[in-house]
């Protein structure tokens, strides 16, 4: 066999050297340096092997460490620009909420949509779940719906006691009942008012007098009613009598019933007179 091929340590291991014994010591020494070399070289070898598998094993866990790293940071962006868009959303319904309370009149969605600048699909669903919300809460407020329309009442139980408070603020259902019936038929008879309502409606014309929903004008042994400009203001309807009305139909989603003129009934129907 070739020398050649044989493992250089195997050749220089120190048990199976002999030196001649008369070999001198010069020769010795360099021999012994010669294989102290050789052991230092295969412990280099060795050395620089075990660097290049750590090196590897390190640029493996830099490379996980990474994609690691961008997984949470991906993640992380996706959760914060959530957490902004539903803060933005609960912002929106929270200004639906405050614009139908500083109105204090009926709001339709074009309206909120024009002057708080959303779109009017967003509008629409953030003011029904604010509606909702009002119903799942223990309070004396309710987002009623009229035809078209989104207005924030006091609920029918409550508005007895307050509506002495309020300055146009608050109708009690009763009285609005009333109102809606002057409102629709107007000019109508205090008369005719009172054969619907029954005597009670004496107190609720007097009422909406009082509080300026209604004008009350002669007209022969009785009064003819109409609306006021503030009643018209207060729920977002036209001033002009007749486009008030269409409007209101169109909201309440009734049928238009023939006009009555008032003027000229039956003279028993006027028996029935104020105090």
């Amino acid at each position: 066999m070739n020398n050649l091929d044989k493992d250089p340590e195997e050749d220089l291991k120190e048990d199976d050297i002999e030196f001649p014994e008369d070999l001198p010591n010069e020769e010795i020494e360099e021999f012994s340096n010669a294989e102290n070399e050789v052991e230092s070289i295969g412990l280099k070898s060795s050395e620089i092997a075990d660097d290049n598998d750590n090196k590897d094993s390190i640029d493996e866990v830099v490379e996980t460490s990474e994609e690691s790293f961008n997984e949470e940071t991906t993640e992380s962006g996706i959760a914060k620009e959530e957490s902004l868009k539903e803060q933005l959303r609960e912002f929106h319904k929270n200004l639906i909420e405050a614009s139908l309370y500083a109105a204090g009149r009926p709001l339709n969605i074009e309206e909120l949509s024009n002057k708080l600048e959303f779109p009017k699909k967003e509008v629409e669903v953030l003011v029904n779940e604010v509606a909702f919300d009002y119903l799942d809460r223990s309070t004396a407020l309710v987002i009623a719906q009229i035809g078209d329309r989104y207005q924030m009442q006091i609920k029918p139980e409550y508005t007895e006691k307050v509506a002495k408070f309020a300055k146009g603020g608050a109708i009690a259902e009763r009285y609005l009942r009333t109102l809606t019936i002057i409102a629709l038929k107007q000019p109508i008879l205090k008369s005719t008012v009172i054969r619907h309502r029954g005597t009670g409606a004496y107190e609720h014309i007097k009422y909406l007098i009082d509080n300026g929903f209604i004008n009350a004008d002669k007209k022969g042994r009785s009064h003819e009613l109409t609306t006021t400009d503030k009643y018209a203001d207060m729920f977002g309807l036209p001033k002009d009598k007749r486009l008030l009305k269409q409007a209101m139909i169109t909201q309440l989603g009734i049928e238009e019933s023939p006009s009555v003129d008032h003027s000229e009934q039956k003279p028993e129907q006027d028996k029935i007179e104020e105090e």
